[in-house]
């Protein structure tokens, strides 16, 4: 096996019984999973969690089971990131379900008080570390879970519109006003942090 193999070439792998190819698809694919897992759970609270590592575990599983199932029709991370979706948004009404209350995302109001505390200092010598850390405080904090979605796959995992709109089973012009709402958002959201951080030096 080289050493960069496709994601396609680990499946095929894995389909004869591979270990080493799943771990290799784990070690790359599974922070990416999580991640966006862990912002569809946003509404749980300290629950998303371990609820985005199930999903994580439970999307591998899935796919040791039965690669094949990745017909290639579409990008492997497009695939990928719909089985979470999927799996996320079935975590979400069990939960829902379990706390017999509506299922509601924090307000942009409180957004820079929750994370004033994650890195002290002035706005201008905050790494890219702290501003990813404020970024993501941000995204887990928009009301509009489908805008969160959007701006997660546009963002952080650099999809084109075609892509996004894929995963989440709309038109792309919706995708557009999606992303055009949840930037704003997120702007004011982040300029509040950045203010916080900047007045704590």
């Amino acid at each position: 096996m080289s050493a960069s193999p496709s994601p396609q070439q680990l499946l095929a792998a894995i389909q004869a019984g591979d270990e080493e190819a799943m771990a290799m698809l784990w070690r790359a694919w599974a922070g990416k999973v999580q991640l966006f897992a862990r912002l569809q759970l946003a509404p749980c609270g300290p629950e998303a969690e371990p609820l985005s590592q199930e999903v994580a575990v439970d999307v591998f599983h899935d796919l040791w089971r039965d690669p094949a199932r990745f017909d290639g029709r579409v990008a492997f991370g497009t695939w990928l990131l719909t089985l979470a979706r999927n799996k996320s948004i079935d975590r979400l009404r069990q939960w829902g379900a379990r706390h017999r209350r509506e299922i509601t995302g924090e307000g942009f109001d409180d957004a820079a008080e929750h994370h004033a505390d994650d890195a002290p200092g002035p706005a201008e010598h905050l790494d890219a570390a702290q501003r990813r850390s404020g970024l993501l405080g941000c995204l887990r904090r928009l009301r509009n879970g489908l805008q969160r979605e959007a701006l997660m796959l546009w963002a952080l995992e650099d999809l084109p519109l075609a892509e996004i709109a894929r995963i989440q089973q709309c038109p792309e012009n919706t995708v557009k006003t999606r992303l055009f709402h949840g930037r704003s958002h997120l702007r004011l959201c982040m300029e509040r942090w950045l203010g916080l951080q900047g007045g704590r030096a």
